[in-house]
């Protein structure tokens, strides 16, 4: 009930929120930064406080997204090379890559078909309970209350590379991507099939040159929706970063939304 009750107060929150009119447009219409580099520009200081970032044995490993004060979700292959959680820390309030305040991870609950369909939508599926829980005043982003729109601008945020072969960010950095269409992103110029509803969605440019990358995995696609931030994907997967036909890959919430919410309410007791 606990989990359902989050949901709703992002909902609540959305219709009763006053926003100006410049904090409406600042929300509903992003604009694509100059930069286009893949690693993008560097965010505001604290700008998307609900982004993680998730060290195994004191490196960077993946983002995450803080969706309630103990818990984090992320892609499950960034467990691959360990599920014990003493191995790993959250930080929450990172700007520079290390820093926040530290959270032990308490209990990890990866979907139990991950490792048979991979590539699959069970690479959105962990949810993790940290400890002590993110101080009350830190800002947790919405689930989603919708299915993901094509064409749609939305957000990603991270610590990876910032070209193919290039170094991993010093920084927090953000991308702004459209949501493609599936025919398109899965047709033979793209993905040639090898992207599956409704597990999946592309976001970027068919030409290239913005996306996310190596690092970058776990991170929150999150799309303005009536005024709020939803989490709609998680950096999941791609050939190469910001090559020609291949844009980014993100495994789709709101297809282990309901599994995400069990997952919530088992990890509290």
């Amino acid at each position: 009930m606990t989990s359902y009750l989050i949901l709703l107060a992002c909902i609540i929150k959305a219709s009763t929120d006053d926003l100006d009119a410049s904090v409406l447009a600042t929300v509903v219409a992003p604009q694509i930064p100059e930069s286009r580099l893949i690693g993008g520009i560097e965010t505001e200081p604290h700008q998307w406080p609900w982004t993680v970032q998730l060290t195994y044995r004191g490196a960077h490993r993946c983002g995450g997204a803080l969706i309630d004060s103990e818990f984090v979700v992320t892609a499950a292959h960034c467990f691959s090379k360990d599920r014990d959680p003493e191995m790993y820390r959250v930080h929450v309030g990172v700007h520079k890559s290390g820093g926040g305040r530290a959270h032990f991870v308490q209990r990890i609950s990866i979907h139990p078909l991950f490792n048979l369909l991979w590539p699959s939508s069970y690479d959105n599926a962990p949810v993790f309970r940290i400890t002590p829980p993110a101080n009350r005043n830190v800002s947790t982003i919405c689930l989603p209350s919708t299915p993901s729109v094509t064409h749609q601008m939305c957000i990603v945020t991270g610590w990876g590379l910032t070209s193919e072969n290039g170094r991993k960010a010093d920084v927090l950095r953000e991308i702004h991507v459209p949501i493609i269409p599936f025919a398109q992103c899965n047709d033979l110029a793209h993905y040639a099939g090898r992207i599956h509803l409704p597990s999946m969605l592309c976001a970027g440019y068919t030409q290239g040159i913005i996306d996310s990358c190596q690092g970058d995995s776990g991170g929150p696609l999150m799309c303005p929706i009536l005024g709020r931030w939803e989490l709609h994907g998680l950096v999941s997967w791609g050939i190469g970063c910001g090559r020609a036909g291949h844009p980014g890959v993100y495994a789709k919430v709101d297809a282990a939304l309901p599994w995400i919410l069990i997952e919530m309410n088992i990890l509290r007791q």
